[in-house]
């Protein structure tokens, strides 16, 4: 017992006497130290100092680390005593002494660092009494001394912490204050001093160059000079590296060298990086110094909310008032670090053990109320003991320290905002910095950089975001409350809301704003009261939960009434703390924009001026024009401020039909209304402007309102409502939308809850967009987008005259052309035919002397070959008068050419030759895939580079001149060494990579390619758009110099280009001169001008010697307007802006590129989209509603011409928003049809479906896209100048009149005189250009286009008559109209040509309709005028157009057609009543055409045809009716009739929605054709229009459908005015064809050529040649291969259907038959397939199982018994039994069987069978003697080997056993036994069968059954069937020698076409082929005759068809 202590003793005396010497010798260092130190020497020092340099920066760095960051072990070590174990006196008494030390120094900074190492002092010395009271505690007497001392009990010295412990537990309980004891001292003797000094604040000194900062300095510089070399460097090599990839560098400096670099570059990148973590640290600092206070105040809001108690009050009433009145907040700060301290300690305090809450909690007892005890049982009063604390906020709980995590936290985070504000304040202290002025994060960005880039643009706005949009965002946030709670405080805040609303300027919300944070602060606090409610203890409820009251849960949750059963969500306070935040916020932003710094960073916050009249220009702009985008944030500013407007209108229409409501009814009228005259509302001041916004934002606001009111409806009574006015739930769509009440379930009350829709989100939506357009409104940028508005108006119809003009353009062009063509072979023919005569007249003096008279003739008619007119008509003559000469008939006259016929080619030739060469295109994306092909990617990459090149220099050299030359020789200089180096193999690394950069370049190659096509298809549209974008920049810049020029005075403007005018005359049209200002020269004519307006005049034609005078205005000095890409040719305006746009746009990269040429092609193509959007619609609803638009599309639209006009889309907008109206109104439920929609929905004769009234959901989806689509294109036309393009001609009234009036007096002086001067010139000249008749042009403009007509003979003067007075205009116009038969674009025109032109003559004719009109007026009604006439003249201008556009759609149109026959074949299902699932081949197999299909094919079919007779007859008017007659027709079957037939809805009936649509694509086309006419030549097929692979193919498959080109060649013939019979025209089909063929394969010859003395490519020789040998080879033995394979692969199993056994006995009655069906036949599974399989080892057995799979084995299982009595007659019984009996003689067993299966799956025999005999062993035999003997049932007996197990049942009628899988090749045992019985006992009323069971079988071995394998063969498909019917020797000889010959004639005629397949210029052969068909359609039969002649001749001629297929030499 004594040796332990001992031994302990001893160790601590060792411990104290090392530690004493140790001191001691420590002592003595120190004082020889100090000694020695003054005697040593400098130098020592040196050698040292580098060693231990590293070593003492780790040392200082380490100590330095401590310094600053041991305080916070100790602060962590403080929750380790406190919180380990359970909670007692001493670990709280620990608790105080922190949080006392963390509020002082949250509170008072100073302060603390005083006491600061007492603080720590008295840490320590509590801690050793702790530990020293703990230990002493643990000796035996002393508990009961401290008892007697104190008067405590255990318990309470227990919560002491004094307690008696093992030795482990002492242990550990003394180790942690131990630790927290030595980690305090550590602190205190060293870290505490220095810890002092570092925080001190205010003796800093101003922070030194450190060293580290300058070495990086250093380093950096050295750094940039080294980059900059290599970039040197670099750049030298690169074009070598460019050229060449394989290019290699050699090492030329030692490895030393290389490793101090990477060193050197390590050590910069360390520093760099040093640097990035430095400002990144100063970064967050930064940013937490800005937010901190929000995090604060956000995180103690969320505690009191998650913990509602009296003592949380504090805090929130704290920050609630802090946040507004912000002087309040450091204040806040300490009283909550106080007050948390306070409650921390209170809640470590009731953990004590002693505070036993059992002592004082309640219970309260339940009253008798008239409240179900279930709803009582919840309350907070009786669900069980109150405990009065937990209202106050106390409670037990463990662990502890989950349960102070928030308070802890709070406290930390309190502690933490100190802490950044002085760590803040230091910092700058250190680096001599001030605080910055305004609170940003980028203090470089200040308003000026707004408008610098995207970049700068976010960056102002991350700074200054909430400056700017601080007040929207309060606003939204009050929306978000509203939204989220809907209740009672809610309505409070929608009604504040509107009050601030209500002010309308910021000016005056700034004002009140202070007031509305004073009501947000008293509001939450007030809340937070109401969550609190009363204490629980006194068990009082509250007033509305007496029995009396009229409250539900449900109104008392919508109240937010305290309540013990359903608490009020103290979460709602969180949407309300974050509003007033947020408001805090805003007021700090209302007093920041007062001050002078802050408005010069961020720019004002001042509101613009309100009487600003937005469309006028004068007004000086601050901020710069981004309309034309130059920067990708000009793109942005445009979808900002031009688009957004129309987007917010989309918000509004889907916030209006989300609910059906009639508040939502208020916004969709709001839309409509600001959609039809939102463009005009724009043009207006902008106090009018918000005046309408303003409204529509406090209907918004009202909304929003109402249905938080209404949702105490919706809420709190809604049971109420349901069984008494559901009809109000419907009107307000009354919904609750906020969970947590009890609404009850309305699954079998017939009102309907409206369920799934959104309480006030796009409510909430929308007044975010409103606000956000408002501020749009409000900003300077939006006068640059009004400006443009108001220019656009200006040129409403220029974008109309430029497409006139390229329409003019191409109709002149085309006939011009024709013109030309004809001419030509006129002349040629006339040249040939001299010749003729000339031949003949030599021919015929020789044959005979005797025909003087005819040579006579021949010679006059070669006399007068050269005159003209006169000439024609007598030749004419003579040919009448020679009819009987034998050459002029026509046989004769076909076969009479000859070689003078090719005579006078060579002069045509010479004309072609004269065209300059065009330039080579450059290669598509095909031809660099070919070229890769031929030669390797490589090759193909470095051929593409030296072409891009060559076109940069091309590019330079056009830009420089000629001086690139020595450049050019260098280049190609260097590019031969770099060729010669590459000339190494390549290896597979760097192939890869070279296919890999091919694919990359041919991917970019096909883009480009793919870009350029579309904007090729676009190309009109774009140059439009580009001319009209430069006029509306000239246009703001003149009205803008204008404007500035009355401001300063008249000054003369310089490089204006076109004329001054004030902007705000009122005059929406531009000057007269001015649509003329880039097309025609504009020449002073008075000499009276000054030189001012010389100076104005414009001088843009390219040609300067062009002039225009007066005297000869007759003379054509233009041909046509210019058209906008003649005006970008000769492009005048510079303007810089453009020109950085031009160059902005063309920088783009590809995939941008790409979306804009995208974009544009969309654009062009609009009312295409529109169309298609409208037709999807239709196909969609298929209702009577929507019918409308598609046939006013195909019979209105598409058929006006040039374009539809402004009044269709008009009616379109209108209808389409009626529409809606109509569908959104009957959508309501209380409608009777709309009780039961469910069961009435599919039905297509319920009239409401039919109408398209009926309710379902997204019923308004399409109607939004189609009204956005119309939207999108009205905005298009209205940019583009094509909206106005009528000239109100539709409705002229007295406004234009007054026009007009002023535009004349405009028009006075030079420019009048000048602009008729240019009118006139361009009507005569085009007079002059077109003689024909047929060739009539008339040029339609709205402002000043010049009227061009084919009537000009007798409508020159009638087409410049004036405008007519209100009284003429009131009855006559409508009948001048219909007799003067004119265009609309003619009834009113502002061209100046004057009223005063208007004839006498006219006048008479006026007056004297005007009389004939109010005679037709007294009989006839207005109404019927009004309406037809407008008609009957529409369809008459259609018919007899005034020029004509023609076009070629034809062929589209016939495959339309053709695809929609294809649909009718292969859906015709869908177009009868039962029909939907019968298939068309099996009908046509049983030769039952069904009724439906054959009326569908037949009328098809037919439409096919007329269609093609119209074509060639070129009939408009046929067509006009025809077209008619289609589309009303179709639209009838299919929406009407076709539903009822089939009786199901159009909207289900995919394939006919799909037929339909198809046929909407032929309405247009054959719009289209009518819209532009027939074409005069219709030229034989489409797909010869060009010559490619793609058309060669296509071309040539449509030759190979059988009878197409028969059928067309015939119909042709009947129907196209020919001299040639059907055999001749089919003749010349051919030939053309043919050369059509030969000239695609000539032209891909030369697209892709092949080099000479190249060898095929192994790819080709194997891809091509390989594939035709397997080809053939697969022929030769397709029967063999496909015999086996057939039912191996594709075979299908033909499983049995019946399996029958019957076994007889010697002949006699047969004693056992069965069969097994269906569920008797059985597959295996896999498992017992398996185990099949395993018990084969049998070679000859696997191999017979190889060819079988599970699927193909059936297992027959028969029922023992036998399924009938055997009745065999007594005698027979007898005899029988004696032969079993008989030794002598043989008795036999016959077993039977027989398998069906179904024929129609292909067997060849429905049932195989087969049997087998044996003869009977004589014991056997015997045995069943014995066994029919017995009288009652017997043994069994066993028959050997007689059972066949196994049998293979093939197609065909035997079922052979199968012997390979016999056991020991033995049948299988079975056994048979004969049972008895009789019925009620009757002996003589016996029954017999025999029961039958096999010994071994594989399934179910226990049961009494026989079983049966059948396998069954495989039988071929159904499918090929017919083929596998013939057999192999039927296949040889039908098939494969069929196409052995086919394969034959292909290989072996070949030598008999080359003269015809190897010409090598098929071009003139081609032209002749065309010159037939022009001259047939042009009506000269006479020609055509000669032409056919010549190409006859031309192929019966070798000699002359070589010489004519000559390559043309240059």
């Amino acid at each position: 017992h004594l040796k332990s202590p001992a031994l302990v003793k001893i160790l601590f005396a060792i411990t104290f006497w090392l530690l004493l010497r140790q001191h001691l010798t420590e002592q003595k260092a120190l004082r020889l130290k100090e000694a020695v130190l003054s005697e040593v020497k400098v130098e020592e020092e040196g050698s040292e100092e580098k060693e231990e340099d590293v070593m003492k920066v780790l040392g200082n760095l380490v100590m330095a680390m401590f310094v600053k960051y041991w305080i916070y072990v100790c602060g962590g070590m403080f929750f380790f005593v406190s919180f380990e174990g359970k909670i007692v006196m001493y670990k709280i008494i620990y608790m105080m002494l922190f949080l006392f030390c963390v509020v002082l120094y949250q509170v008072h900074y100073e302060w603390w660092r005083q006491i600061l190492k007492y603080f720590w002092m008295s840490v320590v010395v509590y801690t050793m009494l702790v530990l020293v009271l703990i230990y002493t505690y643990q000796f035996d007497s002393f508990p009961t001394l401290w008892k007697n001392a104190t008067g405590m009990n255990d318990e309470q010295l227990k919560d002491l912490g004094l307690e008696q412990f093992s030795v482990g537990e002492l242990f550990t309980r003394i180790f942690i204050p131990t630790s927290f004891l030595l980690v305090c001292i550590l602190h205190l003797h060293y870290f505490h001093d220095r810890f002092l000094q570092l925080t001190d604040l205010k003796a800093i000194i101003s922070k030194q160059d450190s060293a580290i900062y300058s070495v990086m300095i250093r380093e950096d510089s050295e750094h940039e000079k080294e980059e900059n070399e290599n970039e040197k460097e670099e750049e030298e090599g690169d074009e070598e590296e460019y050229d060449e990839d394989e290019s290699e560098t050699e090492e030329t400096s030692g490895n030393l060298n290389k490793w101090h670099l990477v060193i050197d570059r390590l050590t910069v990148l360390f520093l760099k990086f040093l640097e990035c973590f430095h400002k990144l640290q100063v970064f967050v600092w930064w940013i937490l110094e800005l937010h901190i206070i929000k995090i604060v105040s956000s995180y103690i809001i969320w505690v009191t909310v998650k913990e509602v108690s009296l003592l949380n009050y504090a805090f929130l009433i704290a920050w609630a008032f802090a946040l507004p009145y912000s002087q309040f907040r450091p204040l806040a700060s300490s009283v909550c670090t106080v007050w948390t301290c306070v409650i921390i300690i209170c809640k470590m305090f009731y953990q004590l053990e002693s505070i036993n809450t059992a002592n004082f909690s309640v219970n309260c007892t339940m009253p008798n109320t008239t409240v179900k005890p279930e709803v009582l049982s919840e309350s907070l009063l009786y669900r069980k003991p109150i405990d009065p604390t937990e209202w106050v906020g106390l409670k037990k709980s463990y662990p502890l320290l989950v349960y102070l995590r928030n308070n802890l936290l709070m406290l930390a985070i309190l502690a933490f905002e100190v802490t950044i504000y002085r760590h803040q304040e230091y910092y700058r202290c250190r680096n001599n910095l001030t605080a910055p002025d305004t609170k940003t994060i980028f203090h470089d960005i200040t308003r000026l950089h707004l408008d610098d880039g995207v970049i700068s643009c976010l960056k102002y706005f991350i700074n200054y975001f909430f400056y700017k949009f601080g007040l929207e965002s309060c606003f939204l946030l009050s929306v978000n409350v509203i939204g989220q709670r809907m209740d009672f405080y809610a309505m409070i805040h929608a009604f504040a809301l509107i009050v601030v609303l209500y002010r309308r300027r910021r000016k005056a919300i700034a004002e009140v704003w202070p007031k509305y944070c004073c009501f947000l602060a008293c509001i939450i606090t007030f809340q937070y009261f109401m969550c609190i409610g009363i204490p629980p203890a006194p068990c009082k409820d509250y007033p509305w939960r007496n029995p009396n009251s009229n409250f539900n849960s449900n109104i008392i949750k919508w109240l937010y009434f305290p309540d013990f059963i359903q608490r009020p969500n103290p979460v709602f306070l969180v949407y309300d703390f974050m509003l007033l935040l947020c408001a805090s916020l805003q007021r700090q932003t209302f007093e920041d924009e007062n001050k002078a710094a802050v408005r010069i960073m961020a720019g004002d916050n001042v509101e613009i001026c309100m009487n600003l009249d937005a469309a006028s220009f004068s007004q000086h702009n601050p901020v710069p024009d981004f309309i034309h985008c130059r920067s990708y944030l000009d793109m942005g500013k445009v979808i900002m401020f031009s688009y957004l407007f129309w987007f917010v209108l989309t918000i509004i229409f889907i916030t209006g039909t989300t609910r059906i409501s009639i508040f939502c009814m208020g916004y969709l009228i709001a839309c409509f209304y600001f959609l039809l005259f939102g463009g005009d509302l724009l043009l207006k001041p902008i106090r009018s402007i918000l005046r309408y916004w303003d409204w529509l934002i406090a209907y918004n606001v009202f909304v929003i309102t109402m249905k938080n009111v209404l949702s105490i409806g919706a809420c709190g009574y809604i049971g109420s409502l349901i069984k008494n006015s559901c009809w109000v739930i419907q009107i307000f769509s009354l919904s609750c939308t906020v969970k947590g009440y009890e609404i009850p379930s309305n699954k079998d009350s017939e009102c309907k809850i409206p369920s799934g829709e959104a309480g006030i989100i796009w409510d909430s939506i929308c007044f975010a967009f409103l606000l956000l357009q408002r501020r749009v409104f409000m900003s300077y940028y939006f006068l640059h987008v009004v400006a443009d508005i108001k220019a656009s108006q200006i040129l409403a119809s220029r974008g109309a005259e430029l497409f006139q003009a390229t329409i003019v353009k191409a109709v002149k062009a085309r006939i011009e052309e024709e013109k030309k063509s004809m001419d030509q072979l006129k002349r040629q023919m006339d040249r040939i035919k001299a010749r003729q005569q000339k031949y003949k007249k030599g021919k015929e003096r020789v044959l005979s002397m005797n025909q003087e008279a005819s040579e006579g003739q021949a010679i006059q008619k070669e006399d007068d070959d050269d005159d003209d007119g006169e000439a024609d008509k007598e030749k004419a003559k003579g040919k009448k008068k020679q009819w009987w000469r034998p050459w002029v008939d026509h046989a004769s006259m076909v076969r009479s050419g000859d070689y003078y016929l090719f005579e006078t080619d060579s002069e045509e030739e010479e004309e072609d030759e004269k065209k300059e060469e065009e330039e080579p295109p450059k290669r598509s994306a095909f031809q660099f895939v070919y070229q890769a092909w031929i030669t390797d990617p490589k090759t193909a990459l470095r051929q593409r580079r030296k072409e891009k090149k060559k076109i940069e220099k091309e590019g330079r050299r056009r830009r420089k001149g000629s001086g690139d030359v020595s450049i050019d020789v260098e280049g190609e200089d260097r590019e031969e060494p770099a060729k010669k180096k590459s000339d190494g193999p390549d290896n597979i690394i760097k192939r890869i990579y070279n296919i890999l950069k091919f694919t990359w370049v041919l991917f970019l190659a096909t883009i480009d390619s793919f870009t350029a096509w579309l904007n090729s298809i676009s190309r009109e549209h774009i140059d439009i758009s580009t001319v009209l974008r430069i006029e509306r920049c000239m246009l703001t810049r003149e009205i803008k110099k204008s404007t500035l020029d009355d401001l300063d005075g008249p000054e003369p403007i310089p490089k204006t280009n076109m004329p001054s005018y004030s902007a705000l005359d009122g005059i929406a049209e531009p000057p007269p001169s001015y649509s003329k200002v880039v097309s025609l020269e504009l020449l002073p004519l008075d000499d009276s001008q000054d030189d001012s307006s010389d100076k104005n005049q414009m001088m843009v034609s390219p040609d300067e010697n062009q002039s225009i005078k007066l005297e000869d205005s007759i003379l054509p000095p233009l041909t046509h307007e210019l058209t906008a890409s003649d005006l970008l040719v000769n492009k005048m305006f510079k303007d810089e802006e453009l020109d950085e746009s031009e160059k902005f746009y063309a920088d783009q990269p590809r995939f941008l590129l790409l979306i804009y040429a995208l974009y544009n092609t969309l654009v062009a193509r609009s009312e295409m989209v529109c169309y298609f959007v409208i037709i999807l619609n239709h196909m969609i609803s298929a209702s009577m509603i929507t019918l409308v638009l598609p046939i006013l599309i195909f019979l209105w639209a598409m058929l006006s011409v040039p374009r539809p006009s402004k009044r269709f889309w008009m009616t379109a907008i209108v209808y389409t928003e009626v529409a809606i109206v109509i569908k959104y109104f009957f959508q309501f439920g209380f409608f009777p049809w709309n009780a039961n929609v469910e069961i009435k929905k599919d039905k297509p004769d319920h009239p409401p479906n039919i109408i398209g009234i009926d309710k379902k959901e997204g019923y308004v989806h399409y109607d939004l896209v189609q009204l956005l689509a119309l939207f999108f294109h009205r905005s298009i036309l209205k940019c583009h100048g094509l909206w106005d393009d009528e000239d109100g001609g539709d409705n002229i009234s007295s406004k234009d009149d007054s026009d007009d009036e002023l535009a004349e007096s405009d028009r006075r002086g030079s420019s009048d005189s000048l602009t008729s001067v240019n009118l006139a010139t361009s009507v005569e000249s085009i007079h002059v250009h077109f003689p024909e008749q047929q060739a009539a042009v008339r040029r339609k403009s709205s402002s000043s286009g010049s009227q061009l007509s084919h009537r000009s003979s007798h409508s020159s003067h009638r087409s410049k008559r004036g405008t007519y007075y209100k009284s003429e205009w009131e009855f006559g116009f409508s009948i001048l109209e219909l007799c003067f038969c004119e265009t609309r674009g003619q009834r009113k025109k502002k061209d100046g040509l004057g009223r005063h032109r208007l004839s006498s003559n006219c006048k008479t004719i006026c007056t004297q309709l005007t009389q004939q009109g109010r005679e037709m007026q007294s009989c006839k009604s207005k109404l019927t005028l009004q309406v037809y006439v407008p008609i009957k003249q529409f369809f008459y201008n259609l018919i007899h157009p005034d020029y004509s556009a023609v076009t070629d759609v034809y062929v589209l149109m016939f495959l339309a057609d053709t695809v929609d026959f294809i649909i009718i074949v292969f859906g015709f299902g869908a177009f009868g009543k039962h029909s939907a699932a019968a298939d068309i081949t099996s009908s046509l197999s049983e030769d039952q055409v069904p009724q439906a299909f054959l009326v569908m094919v037949l009328i098809q079919f037919g439409t096919m045809v007329v269609d093609r007779a119209l074509y060639l007859r070129k009939t408009v008017m046929g067509k006009v009716i025809f077209q008619v007659i289609l589309v009303f027709g179709i639209h009838f079957w299919m929406f009407f009739i076709l539903p009822i037939v089939t009786e199901r809805k159009f909207s289900k009936n995919t394939v006919a929605q799909l037929w339909y649509f198809v046929k909407c694509v032929y309405f247009g086309l054959s719009a289209y054709q009518i819209r532009c006419g027939y074409p005069t030549r219709v030229l034989g097929n489409f797909l010869t229009k060009s010559y490619n692979y793609v058309n060669l193919f296509l071309f040539q498959g449509f030759r190979l459908v059988p009878f197409l080109t028969e059928l067309r060649a015939v119909m042709d013939w009947v129907w196209t005015d020919t001299t040639l019979s059907l055999s001749s025209w089919i003749c010349v089909e051919d030939i053309y064809a043919h050369i059509f063929i030969l000239k695609c394969w000539r032209e891909s010859e030369k697209r892709y050529p092949q080099p000479r003395g190249q060898k095929k490519k192994k790819a080709v020789k194997y891809g091509m040649g390989g594939m035709i040998i397997v080809l053939l080879i697969c022929i030769v033995w397709f029967p063999l291969l496909f015999m086996s394979l057939i039912k191996s692969v594709a075979g299908v199993t033909n499983k049995p259907l019946d399996v029958s056994i019957t076994i007889t006995l010697g002949g006699y009655q047969p004693i056992f038959t069965m069969s097994a069906q269906q569920s008797q036949l059985r597959n295996m599974t896999g498992k017992e397939y398996s185990d099949f399989l395993r018990k084969f080892k049998d070679n000859s057995a696997l191999q017979f199982l190889e060819n079988y799979g599970k699927e193909d084995i059936t297992v027959a299982q028969l029922e023992g018994s036998s399924n009938s009595l055997w009745t065999i007659s007594p005698p027979s019984r007898k005899n029988m039994i004696k032969e079993l009996k008989a030794n002598d003689s043989d008795f036999s067993l016959v077993i039977s069987w027989s398998v069906q299966r179904n024929l129609s799956l292909g067997a060849k025999a429905e049932i195989a069978s087969d049997k087998v005999s044996l003869s009977l062993p004589i014991n056997t035999r015997i045995k069943i003697a014995e066994m029919m003997e017995q009288s009652s049932s017997s043994n069994l007996v066993t028959l050997e080997e007689v059972y066949p197990h196994y049998i293979k049942a093939p197609s065909d009628s035997v079922a052979k056993p199968i012997k390979q899988l016999l056991r020991k090749s033995k049948d299988e045992n079975i056994t048979v036994s004969l049972s008895k019985n009789t019925v009620s006992g009757n002996e003589s009323d016996l029954r017999e069968w025999w029961v039958l069971n096999q010994t071994y079988k594989h399934l179910d071995k226990d049961r009494t059954r026989l079983e049966l394998i059948v396998f069954s063969d495989k039988v071929s498909p159904p499918s090929l069937g017919f083929l596998a019917g013939y057999g192999i020797m039927g296949l040889y000889a039908s098939v494969v020698l069929v196409i052995g010959k086919f394969v034959r004639e292909f290989f072996s005629g070949i030598s008999h076409s080359i003269m015809f397949e190897e010409l090598p210029n098929v071009d003139r052969i081609l032209k002749l082929c065309t010159d037939i068909f022009l001259v047939r359609e042009t009506g000269e039969l006479e020609l055509e005759e000669d032409l056919y002649a010549k190409l006859i001749f031309l192929y019966r001629s070798p000699e002359t068809m070589i010489k004519w297929t000559r390559e043309k030499t240059n």
